[in-house]
């Protein structure tokens, strides 16, 4: 009996987080539609956003804009934050980051319940097409209107560059490295270099990995043929995101102690003095 009640009572509390989800949904979308970009847009939505959050007492919003931050004063940050882009023309222009200023209870390793996620990235989302539309409508306008001084109005133009090549690819490699046996496939140090690296992969660009290994073993098939894996089908999801044919999206370079030692190969790019390799991550000793 008491199990049931858990149960029940369990699933009225789901229901009111759902609830005040929703509700912080249709305030953000009333926000968006009262106001147009400016400041006052994002700080209405930093004072509105905490409401949807499962701690609100506790919870704050921090919004950075293409160089601009937004928050209410009286605060600071905390190791406990979650966060989204701010995707406008397929280019990262900020991001949003919701703070608990305080502990509460850890689900695994974080405060947040995945539903805030979700939340917050709808939220983002949604901001980035707010801004979007809005400045293809500016664009439009200054373009019909054939104004002499169209130049001086370029922060209304969107941009033809794209960020979404590199976001993803990067986004991939962590994931890979996340999922990688360290100790079965003797790799010391996992790194990341070239363009998506430097954030100015293009859509046929490779993803370059750099892994430090224990030393160039009779064997290491097994490690090639699990990255040979990844690196077609992450060439697969590029095709259908890009249309490009590539034979494998990943350029696997491997480098020993004795590489670095002399410097020799790509194992210079390990704690170069101008675009040095990346640590993604490392195997624990």
């Amino acid at each position: 009996m008491l199990a049931r009640e858990y149960t029940f009572q369990q699933k009225i509390n789901e229901l009111k987080e759902r609830e005040k989800e929703l509700r912080c949904i249709y305030i953000v979308e009333e926000t968006l539609h009262k106001y147009h970009i400016s400041d006052e847009l994002f700080l209405q939505i930093v004072k509105r956003m905490p409401y949807g959050w499962q701690y609100p007492e506790v919870c704050r919003v921090k919004i950075t804009f293409e160089g601009n931050i937004y928050l209410e004063p009286g605060w600071e940050e905390t190791e406990w934050f979650q966060s989204a882009d701010i995707v406008v023309d397929e280019k990262v222009s900020g991001d949003i980051r919701v703070y608990y200023t305080e502990y509460r209870k850890l689900i695994v390793d974080t405060p947040f319940l995945p539903e805030e996620q979700r939340l917050l990235n709808s939220i983002a989302l949604r901001l980035g097409n707010h801004i979007f539309n809005e400045r293809l409508g500016s664009t439009l306008e200054l373009l019909k209107q054939e104004k002499q001084e169209l130049d001086k109005e370029t922060e209304k133009i969107l941009t033809p560059e794209s960020d979404t090549h590199w976001i993803w690819r990067k986004h991939m490699v962590e994931i890979i490295a996340e999922k990688m046996d360290f100790k079965r496939f003797g790799v010391k140090n996992f790194y990341i270099i070239g363009s998506t690296k430097n954030a100015n992969a293009g859509p046929s660009s490779d993803i370059d990995l750099l892994l430090h290994i224990d030393q160039e073993g009779k064997d290491i098939t097994e490690l090639k043929a699990w990255i040979e894996g990844w690196s077609l089908c992450l060439s697969q999801i590029n095709f259908e995101k890009t249309g490009y044919h590539t034979k494998g999206l990943i350029d696997l370079h491997l480098v020993t102690d004795e590489d670095i030692k002399n410097k020799t190969s790509f194992a210079v790019k390990i704690g170069a003095v101008t675009d040095a390799a990346k640590l993604i991550k490392s195997r624990e000793n």
